[in-house]
């Protein structure tokens, strides 16, 4: 019998991102974990036309960003301690030059060349100050804060001092030119074939930390002047423009604001004068600035839409849970693949013709060439190959249901890899909430399965992909219809599924997932154990305690802290209210760097349920943020499932079950 997917196998896995198709040939980052340094790593790989695949460059940890002008191949590499630095290779192979020649404070961030071959652009930062100190200091320095955003988490304390730069090399010359510099941070996200214009995404007021507009913008290289393209969106955000291959037009991925920052995003086209803008997807039922609960993909390009022609863009959007590829133009917009998989990065290869790097919930990666007129697909590359002779990936079972007033949903069922006539249940929410449980690999629901747990999984009232509607309807009514969503949910799990073993039920879930695993245990005594993870448990000391706090819980509580009631509406959608109801064993995982949900909301109910005689813990990780779960040290990532498996292991059966 086939191996199922152990802890340790984090170290053997691949993943593809990335894709560029050049010519004949595609370039890729291929990403895995190295055990021994305990860190990421990606390389670029070539796959030529005859499938033969080789590797171009590994000369850094993370070999990123490919582009290609003529024969030459650049990307970003950081090497050794090093800030990210640009540099090129022969596109069949050789040995990499460094191009760039910044300051030592400077990091290379973006990479896009233009389709002519004549210019390369890249985005840098530049700041001399470290946004964590991973030790004490003997004399440390003080830190003045200023703004209401001054920090991030996954990155640490913001620069006071920084540069964002724009620079542009020219192959034939050898020549670093810069075209702006300024003080507030902004994303390249493409450049006309020509070299003329690139697009840039950038705050509208980046001086206001109360206007979160976040606009598209055209930056003419000649006359170095910069257009606003978005700005008939007072309230709007976007995620990505991308010029046409003319240079006539920019398609823009976002969104109008209108439901604040959970708002649907939709596909506009505009003129390269900002004056017409045409929304093609108004209509259309489907999220494109998708966010997939998943934990496996590492170094996602982010790219949302591509030009096939002058007139016509492909573009992915998530429906239901899973990507969806659409053609569009000016005309409207067309369905051409519908595949129950997660489209993870895309490259256009011709007009009738894109390669995409896909995951499906038993295949973690693979590209794969699609035909846009006939559907037919080819496929290309599998970087786990070797692995799959050996190994089963548990398989899902998707299934609908009914919520208590109507409300169709869906979920799946990862049966346990186990040959018990019953097996533990483990009821799995998702974070966000403003997220959704899709068609992609999830590596730790995997390694449930193989340690001999049904996992089931929803996407209730709040997720992503099923409208606006369902998604606002979170929004002032945290743990009411999304909590009943989830109960029904494995209610019905455990009717459809005899397997699964009533008697021994288990809940966990991280950020969202933590509120409700600890909302759930306040109000039902029905699970043996839970495993709450980087949770929300006291939404008044997140209000200003978070990176996003202060707008965060205003929005999706749908009043203010300080408003009339505010206070008591807090307090009363906190799981730490009801926790004098607590009786179920917790386990609270935390990391210590959290600057999201920050290791005090999980301290906080720690204190409370111990205080009471409740069987609880609390793990706290070191230097580690909230995605600890998807990027965070991986040998800690590993602990984390072993503590989760040893906490349901020690309590196999419920005590009591009637309801709080």
């Amino acid at each position: 019998m086939a191996k199922g997917v152990s802890a340790q196998d984090l170290f053997k896995l691949k993943s593809v991102t990335q894709p560029l198709a050049t010519g004949r040939q595609v370039v890729f980052v291929e990403n895995g974990i190295d055990e021994a340094a305990n860190d990421y790593r990606a390389q670029l790989k070539r796959l030529d036309a005859a499938g033969y695949v080789q590797t171009v460059a590994i000369n850094g940890k993370l070999n990123v960003q490919p582009a290609v002008a003529g024969d030459q191949l650049f990307y970003t590499a950081t090497v050794g301690d090093a800030k990210a630095q640009l540099f090129q290779v022969n596109v069949t192979g050789g040995e990499p030059k460094l191009v760039t020649t910044t300051s030592p404070d400077e990091a290379v961030n973006t990479v896009i060349a233009a389709a002519d071959g004549r210019s390369v652009f890249f985005k840098t930062t530049a700041t001399a100050e470290h946004p964590k100190l991973p030790s004490p200091q003997k004399f440390p320095q003080t830190r003045h804060v200023d703004r209401l955003i001054n920090k991030a988490d996954g990155y640490g304390w913001l620069p006071l001092d920084v540069t964002y730069r724009l620079r542009r090399y020219q192959p034939a010359t050898g020549v670093v030119d810069e075209l702006f510099q300024q003080g507030n941070d902004f994303s390249l996200t493409s450049v006309s074939d020509d070299g003329q214009a690139v697009t840039i995404l950038q705050d509208d007021q980046p001086d206001n930390d109360r206007d979160f507009a976040h606009g598209a913008y055209r930056f003419d290289v000649v006359t170095r002047q910069l257009t606003d393209l978005t700005a008939s969106f007072a309230h709007g955000h976007f995620d990505d423009a991308t010029l046409s291959p003319d240079g006539q037009q920019v398609a823009l991925i976002g969104d109008d604001g209108a439901f604040g920052r959970h708002t649907v995003a939709n596909l506009y086209l505009v003129d390269q004068a900002g004056q017409h803008v045409t929304n093609l997807t108004a209509d259309l039922q489907a999220d494109l600035s998708p966010e997939f609960a998943g934990d496996f993909v590492q170094q996602a390009g982010g790219k949302l839409v591509r030009w096939l022609s002058a007139d016509q863009v492909v573009f992915a959007a998530c429906f239901h849970a899973h990507s969806q590829l659409y053609v569009g133009d000016s005309q409207g917009v067309k369905l051409v693949d519908d595949t129950a998989r997660q489209i993870v990065d895309f490259t256009v290869v011709d007009a009738q013709t894109v390669v995409l790097a896909v995951s499906y919930q038993d295949q973690p990666s693979a590209l794969v060439r699609l035909d846009l007129t006939s559907g037919q697909e080819t496929a290309l590359y599998d970087p786990n190959a070797a692995y799959e002779d050996t190994h089963e990936f548990a398989h899902p079972q998707r299934f609908d249901f009914q919520a208590a007033d109507g409300q169709a949903l869906e979920g799946w069922y990862l049966p346990a890899q186990t040959t018990a006539a019953k097996q533990p249940v483990l009821l799995y929410v998702h974070g966000g909430p403003h997220a959704n449980y899709g068609e992609t690999f999830f590596y730790e629901f995997q390694v449930h399965a193989s340690r001999g747990f049904g996992v089931v999984f929803f996407n209730p009232r709040g997720s992503t992909s099923y409208g606006q509607d369902f998604e606002s309807h979170v929004n002032g009514h945290y743990g009411e219809d999304d909590y009943t969503d989830v109960m029904t949910g494995l209610d019905t799990a455990l009717a459809k599924f005899p397997q699964l073993d009533a008697d021994r039920q288990y809940i966990a879930g991280g950020s969202y997932g933590g509120f409700m695993t600890t909302w759930a245990v306040g109000h039902t005594h029905r699970f043996a154990a839970a495993v709450a993870q980087r949770a929300v448990t006291n939404w008044i000391s997140l209000f200003g305690t978070s990176d996003i706090g202060f707008y965060f819980n205003p929005e999706e509580l749908a009043t203010d802290l300080f408003d009339e009631g505010g206070a008591a509406a807090y307090w009363q959608a906190s799981p730490l209210a009801y926790a004098p109801q607590v009786t179920t064993p917790i386990r609270l995982l935390h990391g210590e760097w959290d600057m999201r949900c920050p290791i005090s909301q999980s301290e906080e109910f720690f204190t409370a349920v111990k205080r009471a005689g409740v069987d609880a813990d609390l793990v706290r990780y070191p230097q580690s943020f909230h995605g600890i779960s998807r990027g965070g040290l991986p040998s800690l990532r590993i602990q984390r499932l072993d503590d989760m498996t040893a906490w349901f292991t020690a309590h196999p059966t419920v005590t009591n079950n009637d309801q709080a």
